[in-house]
């Protein structure tokens, strides 16, 4: 964990799971497969922490967590980033159609706690790129102040 005095510049990055038929989260005592959204998205994360994209002595802490096999609590979550200080940036990440609502209830605690968040994956991306006006569920969404992140822009950002 970085020092007292360090900027500090927390990236939360979470895999969300989806609901089962009852509404309730599935998860996994042991996941098969783990998540190579997520596990990518790790590395780009460190290796911008190392090559300090952010500025001369910018900690860049990364907190991963795949919900399909660890329970993910966003109240700890929030005290963690508070005790530890610093800005941070909540990621939902590969996100596909059936894990929307999940990701979007998982936005809400963070965004009550004024944090940023933002969900990018398949089905961010594939509604932007194939529908001809954003989903329902999508503007509802960025009206609660969730942003997205097409695969689009991610590339380019990497790349420019």
């Amino acid at each position: 964990m970085p020092n007292r005095g360090a900027a500090v510049f927390h990236l939360v990055l979470i895999k969300p799971t989806h609901y089962d038929n009852d509404g309730y989260p599935i998860q996994w005592v042991k996941a098969a497969v783990p998540s190579n959204t997520l596990a990518c998205l790790n590395g780009l994360a460190e290796d911008a922490s190392r090559r300090q994209v952010l500025g001369h002595g910018v900690a860049i802490p990364v907190h991963t967590y795949d919900e399909t096999n660890r329970r993910v609590r966003p109240d700890r979550i929030v005290r963690m980033l508070r005790r530890s200080g610093g800005r941070a940036l909540v990621g939902l990440v590969g996100v596909q159609s059936n894990q929307f609502p999940r990701a979007v209830d998982l936005a809400r605690p963070f965004l009550r706690a004024g944090l940023p968040v933002c969900i990018g994956g398949f089905h961010i991306s594939g509604s932007i790129a194939m529908l001809p006006e954003m989903p329902a569920e999508m503007r509802e969404a960025a009206a609660l102040g969730i942003s997205f992140l097409p695969a689009r822009q991610s590339i380019a950002g990497l790349t420019g």
